[in-house]
């Protein structure tokens, strides 16, 4: 009793969207669309994605399971199988219609696949409709609706020759020399599944609930923002990469963070980061011009009242902090990620605000699709919120615990590798862990809490083909 089926909601994912560049108290840049969104919703300051790597990352959205419990902690050449654990299949059970448009990378990006194959299994994972993009750097082998639409325009031959020439080198300076992109406007990912998400949203029905999930795969790189949103942005209005930090080289050698600073080391200079991150800048005002047009006409349905939106991404992008691009760390700039959710207008009863603790992405997405079918109200998304410990990372064979300001890295069997406090270092300019943390009350109530977790999280684990408690 009580429950009511005709709750909508409209979930929009960005790709390598970093959280602190996208906080409406403290703006980098003009965002208009996400910010009013967050005035008029709930905003969780310090959301934390499952992994700075994008499909356990993705994978631990659609499952509800840590990345560790699905078996994959990095990106990986795997596709989910249709039995699966599915968020979205349970929400269908329960009546509604469900659809996706974008990026999703449930399934090898690594072959030279054609995602139309995916309909029935995405299906089985619990859409009823589908319109899969790969991502940027897939898009050299991998077809799709998107391909299709280059190869009518005559554009597919010319685009994948550009990204080889982007990516073919690996990791030189051709991946991050920022250049517009060779596409027109219409034709541009990122405004491609704008469209797109707009015609289905229009064909979404009204005599049942839905949920249409809009996966953009920007801002992540190449750095290829088109005109006219091509050089909005300086350099010297956005804020300074971080230095790089001496106690990363002190680290143990088979430390995630130690090799992937290694990685970068001597390939970026300092006129490659700041051209990066005007770009990064640039394409984050053309998503947030998106979101715009998405909002709107999410507001031409009679249904809008009772639709909820959300909005996040599934990691960050360093951008040139420590000398790095991309992920694949556990630094502030890889894994807090934007999360912002309106209620729909008839649950909402001047609710909203901001929440500052720690919290895991995989947690909210989970909170906000269970709680859907009741009304999808904020209160208990709150209350769900209030009531966590902290948010906990996984990479590779190491964990992240975060509980309050402080941060905690322990490798596999547990063993602390480093800490941080960005509440007095928001920079990360020093390991804690040589401070002697253990003698303090909150580093161990931290530790003690990271042991617990580490045995919850290794009781359930999803053996592929079934989930077994352990």
């Amino acid at each position: 009793m009580g429950t009511r089926v005709n709750t909508n909601l409209l979930l929009i994912s960005f790709d390598q969207w970093r959280g602190d560049w996208s906080d409406p108290n403290a703006p980098t840049l003009p965002l208009p669309a996400l910010f009013n969104l967050a005035r008029t919703g709930w905003y969780a300051k310090r959301c934390y994605t499952s992994s700075p790597h994008c499909v356990p990352a993705r994978m631990s959205w659609l499952t509800g399971l840590a990345p560790s419990q699905l078996g994959i902690t990095c990106n990986a050449d795997v596709s989910l199988p249709a039995d699966a654990p599915s968020l979205i299949r349970d929400l269908r059970h329960q009546g509604w219609h469900t659809a996706v448009v974008g990026k999703t990378h449930w399934t090898s990006h690594f072959q030279k696949v054609d995602l139309r194959e995916n309909t029935l299994l995405l299906n089985q994972l619990g859409f009823d409709q589908s319109c899969e993009v790969a991502g940027p750097r897939a898009l050299r082998r991998v077809s799709c609706e998107l391909t299709e639409a280059w190869r009518q325009a005559g554009f597919l031959e010319k685009q994948r020759a550009d990204l080889k020439r982007r990516y073919g080198a690996g990791r030189s300076r051709s991946a991050w020399c920022v250049r517009p992109t060779l596409l027109p406007n219409p034709l541009y990912p990122d405004i491609w599944i704008a469209e797109q998400g707009l015609k289905a949203l229009q064909e979404m029905p009204h005599e049942q609930p839905w949920l249409l999930w809009i996966s953009f795969v920007g801002p992540h790189e190449p750095f290829d923002t088109p005109r006219p949103w091509h050089g909005m942005h300086k350099s010297n209005q956005l804020p300074l990469a971080k230095a790089k930090s001496e106690w990363i080289a002190t680290l143990p050698e088979s430390c995630e963070l130690k090799q992937c600073a290694r990685s970068w080391n001597g390939l970026l200079t300092s006129a490659d980061i700041k051209a990066c991150r005007a770009d990064y800048a640039d394409h984050m005002r053309l998503l947030d011009d998106q979101l715009g047009l998405l909002l709107s006409g999410l507001q031409n349905r009679k249904d809008h009242p009772r639709t909820a939106v959300l909005a996040t991404s599934d990691h960050g992008e360093l951008l040139g902090d420590g000398g790095m691009l991309y992920k694949a760390n556990f630094l502030e700039g890889a894994i807090r990620v934007p999360f912002v959710y309106k209620p729909p207008q008839q649950s909402s009863k001047a609710e909203g605000g901001q929440s500052n603790r720690p919290l895991s992405l995989t947690g909210l997405f989970q909170q906000v699709l269970t709680n859907l079918p009741a009304g999808g109200a904020l209160k208990p998304l709150k209350q769900w919120a209030r009531r966590q410990p902290g948010a906990v990372v996984e990479f590779g064979s190491e964990r992240l615990y975060i509980h309050g300001p402080l941060k905690l890295c322990v490798d596999a069997k547990g063993q602390p590798l480093w800490a941080t406090h960005i509440g007095k270092d928001p920079d990360e300019q020093r390991n804690q862990l040589t401070n002697s943390p253990g003698q303090s009350p909150r580093w161990n109530r931290l530790q003690a809490w990271a042991d617990e977790e580490q045995e919850r999280r290794s009781s359930k684990v999803w053996v592929w083909r079934r989930l077994t408690n352990a």
